[in-house]
């Protein structure tokens, strides 16, 4: 369903037609910027009780179908929609039907269906059921995942709260998992640990050993599961986003396309702090590498840092490479076992964004960053759509997610394997 409505900006008094594609959520918040003089326009449509508005007033429109020499947006809070001037029929759900098909337009839908009536309203029990497991509360863990995600914890063994806990994670970020990624992930990373365990046991162990008993394995986890909460909070502009999983054409070749609820400065920071986990777990994917190719964590191929200058870099263990820069870190990696996400953490991005080198033109939801060292200056600008960074977002925290399965694989292991095989400490005698 569409509705068609007209606001006066307050601040210009510049008119504005707008055509709303209304999705299945009892709130429905919408933002854009007045086109004349860029103030933020705030509109907040219930089904049950509605609008409200901030910014601007509802009027009458001078006349319908909407004329083209009045400003228009077009507004949805399910599809991408398009710059450009009013065309009667040519609605957000029309277009998206037209770009992707029946068959790819009933996943997208049924993946927001259960966003909005499954995801979403457990976002609070969710946040705390991941601080909960952090803390290791674990009777009012175990209560939780019965009493608010009817997940019943098998038993007080580590290995089977960490079930029920990625069940649960599995559960409720459904929604934003590429088809059959997370399983792919998942059974790969077994594959990969099956191989170490067979072949390089001895020195699976002194890995084992050194990330666990430094903290690092935990404390990766930790960061993951902080995320989570963060990615459903930003249900909002990823909900366009999602539609672009199946907008190949958008992917290979993208076009101006606008997201109806923004904020720029809001998700900047969660894209650089999910990128930052990403640069630390590559510490896991490094020493993996290095088991698999040299059957030893600490050791990366010989002078593969070495520069044409005659230095080399090549990090002298792993602790060394925990401490290269994101951008770096893969090139010290020879002939990876895992292969990174297209469009995944973008360290020049990053970079951009950590040290506030960026500028954001609200109206036309263009990102503008900096990414290089250029002292005084800011000459050599890049520039991506808002919803290219939206994009962008989603497939670091899939790159994150993916990674996060290897931290579970490798928590299964120290508990099935390494800490079962121990022995047993002895009775002392009386």
């Amino acid at each position: 369903m569409n509705i068609n409505i007209t606001v006066e900006c307050d601040t210009c008094g510049e008119k504005t037609n707008c055509r709303i594609g209304i999705s299945n959520r009892e709130e429905q918040p919408f933002r854009f910027c007045c086109q004349t003089c860029g103030s933020p326009i705030d509109m907040i449509l219930r089904q049950s009780r509605g609008g409200e508005f901030h910014g601007a007033k509802q009027i009458q429109p001078d006349l319908y179908p909407f004329d083209d020499k009045t400003n228009f947006v077009d507004l949805s809070l399910d599809f991408p929609v398009a710059f450009g001037k009013y065309v009667m029929g040519k609605t957000p759900f029309m277009e998206a039907f037209r770009r992707i098909g029946h068959e790819a337009m009933g996943l997208h839908g049924s993946r927001l269906a259960y966003l909005t009536e499954e995801s979403a309203p457990k976002q609070r029990v969710f946040a705390l059921l991941l601080k909960l497991f952090r803390n290791e509360k674990w009777t009012p863990f175990k209560t939780s995942c019965k009493r608010n995600f009817n997940i019943e914890v098998k038993s007080d063994k580590p290995e089977d709260r960490a079930a029920a806990l990625y069940r649960i994670i599995t559960n409720v970020m459904m929604p934003f998992a590429y088809p059959n990624q997370d399983e792919e992930a998942s059974d790969y990373n077994g594959r990969i640990m099956q191989e170490l365990a067979g072949k390089h046991p001895g020195s699976l162990r002194a890995f084992m050993a050194e990330i666990m008993g430094s903290g690092f394995l935990k404390n990766l986890q930790n960061a993951c599961l902080e995320i989570y909460p963060k990615i459903l909070e930003a249900e909002l502009p990823l909900r366009p986003v999602l539609f672009l999983d199946f907008d190949q054409k958008f992917a290979n070749n993208p076009i101006p396309l606008r997201i109806s609820n923004e904020a720029f400065e809001s998700y900047k920071d969660l894209y650089k702090d999910i990128s930052e986990i990403v640069s630390r777990q590559l510490v896991l994917v490094a020493g993996i590498n290095n088991l698999l190719k040299r059957d030893n964590h600490n050791a990366f191929k010989s002078d593969i840092g070495m520069t044409k200058g005659g230095k080399d870099f090549t990090p002298k263990s792993l602790h060394d490479f925990a401490d290269v820069p994101f951008g770096k870190k893969l090139g010290f990696i020879d002939d990876s076992w895992f292969e990174p996400l297209k469009d995944g953490a973008d360290n020049q991005l990053r970079n951009a964004i950590a040290h506030v080198k960026t500028d954001y033109d609200e109206v036309n939801q263009v990102v503008t960053y900096y990414p290089r060292l250029e002292g005084m200056y800011q000459e050599k600008a890049e520039q991506i759509t808002f919803i290219q960074f939206m994009k962008r977002l989603l497939q670091t925290y899939r790159e994150m997610r993916r990674l996060n399965h290897l931290i579970k694989g490798l928590f299964y292991l120290q508990y099935l394997i390494i800490d079962r095989d121990k022995p047993a400490a002895s009775t002392p005698k009386a």
